[in-house]
């Protein structure tokens, strides 16, 4: 049982965290590759009988191993950011039904205009004395005497 919960549980993090883990791996990769390229400069360094450019070689050894760091950090944002805009796109689209009814509940550009001028056709009187605010999205629900769901107009167009 834990076999099957250790799987289940990798195979998760694996396809959350796939790009981290593998730009973490090639970057940890990367910076064997360059202390093992250094150590044999440095061998290489040792046979000969004036050893040159010691020092500037672990200054280039540590700028490398920077910049490395540095991008991987930075793909990582933006990995990050790509997904997380991806994420949005996905949600906006899946709301396609009520993205449809707010469009259509939408007013009307002369509305919208006569609403800038002061005049609001929204605005109406319920129960006698109650003035509904010409901003609330809901008021045309609230004055409505049958509601009807999306899936209600749907049908009434395929009767029709």
């Amino acid at each position: 049982m834990n076999k099957i919960i250790n799987i289940i549980l990798s195979g998760l993090l694996w396809r959350r965290y796939k790009f981290l883990l593998v730009s973490l791996i090639t970057l940890v990769i990367f910076m064997i590759i360059v202390g093992q390229v250094h150590q044999d400069y440095l061998r290489y360094n040792e046979i000969q009988n004036e050893p040159n450019y010691v020092g500037i070689s672990f200054a280039v050894k540590w700028l490398v191993w920077f910049v490395s760091v540095a991008v991987f950090l930075t793909a990582n944002h933006f990995y990050n950011k790509y997904k997380q805009a991806q994420k949005d796109a996905e949600q906006q689209s899946n709301n396609s039904a009520l993205s449809k009814l707010i469009k259509r509940m939408k007013p009307s550009s002369a509305n919208a205009s006569a609403n800038l001028n002061g005049k609001s056709d929204l605005s109406c009187e319920h129960d006698g004395n109650v003035k509904t605010d010409p901003s609330d999205p809901f008021s045309a629900l609230r004055t409505k005497q049958k509601l009807r769901s999306y899936a209600d107009v749907i049908i009434e167009k395929k009767k029709g």
